[in-house]
């Protein structure tokens, strides 16, 4: 999933951080947040004052960036922020598909089977040097 955001949530009333995170890691989806940070257009001229509004704003953008962090992080994919890069939203699709063109998917079986919905920590490694290893770090036993 590529996912446009600024990762700040302002309209749901039944998704929580946790609940999300946790559904998105059961899902056995890559999520690629492409991350756009708003905050600036919505602050507008309240820059220059100190108040409550903008703290409040900067707390929200802080944590939308956060969660969208975790849930490339705890899915196998990653975060993209198209405004730090030369030629923006292109070289972000084109991240995302070198980096999907180069992924492996890799399977064992546990030395003891888990309970349905437990977390189980897994760790990646390989013995082959200059490789760059993006990987989960554990995972949901489903029945």
């Amino acid at each position: 999933i590529v996912l446009f955001t600024d990762g700040v949530d302002t309209t749901s009333e039944d998704a929580f951080y946790d609940e999300t995170i946790k559904r998105a890691e059961n899902s056995d989806t890559l999520i690629f947040p492409i991350y756009y940070n708003t905050s600036t257009k919505l602050l507008g001229k309240r820059k220059k004052k100190k108040s409550r509004y903008r703290n409040r704003i900067l707390k929200d953008y802080k944590l939308g960036k956060m969660y969208l962090e975790e849930l490339a992080t705890s899915t196998g994919g990653r975060i993209i922020s198209p405004d730090s890069t030369p030629d923006g939203l292109n070289a972000a699709f084109k991240a995302i598909a070198e980096e999907l063109s180069y992924q492996y998917n890799i399977g064992y079986y546990p030395t003891k089977e888990g309970v349905p919905g437990q977390r189980r920590k897994i760790k990646v490694r390989v013995y082959r040097p200059n490789l760059n290893i993006r990987a989960r770090d554990n995972y949901i036993v489903k029945k």
